[in-house]
């Protein structure tokens, strides 16, 4: 989907609501410079020969950030869920995870890739997980989410309800799986890549000639699979943004088919980075047809994020899943931050020989436009809060642009009090920073470029009001939702609204 927006303001005025004759001026808090001391927290998991390695200290692990060693300012130990005592001395950091001899929480996110998933396989892994449910500590919780191939549907939130999630893992198992489908239309390509060598034979061909007929058959992919996977990985990487995030070890426990990251692996990349943003690790499940091939290609993307891959031949992977989540060395250290979108690297090496990490590889620095285009983004997919403050949002008349695409006039009304101003000469400078987050029917998803609405203005506005800004947007000539959202600069709430365009 191709959206934008066109930068600039074209106009703004105050409106005064219904009760404009009572407002007063009010004071509006000046928005200035703040020091972000958020921590990364880094989850290692350290085996030697397939064993987990208990004991290690601080000093056993160097960490460098984007390939420079940098100080461990957190560390500890957690065995078996719970935190062992420190061996770093104490230090003032706002996000240490945990204090020692405390219980660790878990937040097990499920997510069932149903547009690639198999009927069987699926089935077994969640009959076998409702059974493992047993295996959660007190202080643990899940959530379920099952993606059809177009819309998203929470099936629990988080929940420390084992009888709940057993009667939602159940009905789960009765939701329909595309996968077979998926898979067939993939499968028809083999077919071909016979034929081809079939005819290749026939004809003579031999020795390179052959082996660039074999290449070029076996680099088809299926276009369905293909589009499909595009937004089955922004329906993951979505949920992930957008979920509400828990405290504590974050888990995603992915059901998906395995042969589907080889169409384009690439796509994964959205799920890859949102994960080592939010900490989460990721433990794939091949519920279509594993092959050792699939597996590995499931596995690679799981370590990015510090997890592997979690198949067994008795697909009890939810025991794999608790033991290897539940005992690690976390890791925190304070980068500094600069808001500025930039990826950067993490590395943590064992000093002690024989031994082998596993960690997340990496953490962007979102700027806060990026952070509000999520907060649009998890309104698109999850809601919002339907008692905090609106905004007022009026489409008004399209052009058109082509066959395709249309320029959308859009007027939006921002509450006053969320306007984030700054001094300027003898007045103010207001600022608005919008996202705006679209859907169409088929689960084509796009977000469309951030802007900050800006205007300068003498006095302060009344209480009350709502400043009216006016834009142009860039999207597509279908049916769909849009969802606007602002920051309030001040308390950091998301100010939101949905409307839908139908042409």
């Amino acid at each position: 989907m191709n959206h934008s927006m066109k930068a600039g303001v074209l106009a703004l005025t105050f409106l005064a609501t219904a009760l404009s004759a009572q407002s007063q001026p009010i004071e509006l808090p000046i928005i200035g410079e703040s020091i972000d001391v958020r921590v990364v927290n880094v989850e290692v998991v350290a085996t030697s020969g397939g064993e987990l390695v208990r004991g290690l200290t601080a000093a056993d692990f160097r960490l460098l950030i984007d390939g420079k060693e940098v100080p461990i300012e957190f560390f500890t130990e957690v065995a078996e869920g719970i935190a062992a005592p420190s061996t770093v001395a104490a230090v003032e950091i706002p996000a240490a995870p945990v204090s020692a001899a405390e219980a660790v929480p878990r937040s097990f996110l499920v997510f069932i890739d149903e547009s690639f998933s198999v009927a069987g396989p699926r089935d077994l892994v969640l009959e076998n997980l409702e059974e493992d449910l047993k295996l959660m500590g007190p202080a643990d919780q899940m959530a379920v989410l099952a993606f059809d191939g177009a819309a998203i549907d929470v099936l629990s939130p988080w929940t420390s309800d084992k009888a709940v999630l057993a009667g939602v893992l159940r009905s789960a198992r009765h939701r329909e799986a595309r996968g077979n489908k998926a898979l067939a239309q993939h499968r028809s390509l083999e077919g071909d890549e016979e034929w081809a060598v079939e005819a290749a034979a026939a004809g003579g061909l031999e020795g390179d000639e052959l082996q660039e007929v074999l290449r070029a058959t076996s680099m088809r992919i299926s276009p369905e699979a293909r589009t499909q996977l595009g937004k089955t990985a922004l329906a993951m990487a979505g949920t992930l943004r957008g979920f509400e995030l828990p405290l504590g070890r974050k888990v995603m426990l992915l059901l998906s088919g395995g042969w589907s990251v080889g169409v384009a692996p690439q796509l994964y990349g959205p799920v890859v980075s949102a994960a080592n943003q939010l900490g989460y690790t990721i433990y794939p499940v091949d519920v279509a047809s594993p092959t050792p091939q699939t597996l590995k290609m499931l596995d690679s993307v799981a370590t990015q994020t510090g997890g592997r891959v979690a198949n067994s031949v008795k697909q009890d992977v939810f025991r794999q899943v608790v033991a290897d989540s539940g005992s690690y060395y976390w890791i925190g250290f304070s980068p500094s931050w600069k808001a500025n979108d930039r990826s950067h690297s993490i590395r943590v090496e064992p000093k002690r020989p024989g031994i082998a990490v596993r960690a997340r590889t990496g953490f962007p620095d979102l700027s806060k436009r990026t952070e509000n285009a999520r907060k649009a983004e998890s309104v698109l997919l999850f809601g919002g809060n339907q008692d905090g403050r609106k905004l007022r949002v009026l489409l008004g008349k399209a052009k058109p642009l082509g066959r395709r695409e249309i320029e959308l006039a859009v007027t939006v009304g921002v509450p006053v009090e969320a306007l984030a101003l700054t001094p300027s000469g003898k007045g103010y400078i207001a600022e608005a920073p919008l996202a705006v987050a679209a859907l169409d029917e088929t689960g084509g998803r796009a977000e469309i470029p951030t802007s900050k609405l800006r205007v300068a203005v003498k006095e302060m506005p009344q209480a009350g009001g709502l400043a009216r800004f006016q834009t142009v947007l860039r999207i597509r000539q279908a049916p769909q939702r849009l969802v606007f959202t602002v920051r309030d600069e001040v308390s950091g709430e998301t100010i939101w609204q949905e409307v839908k365009y139908q042409p």
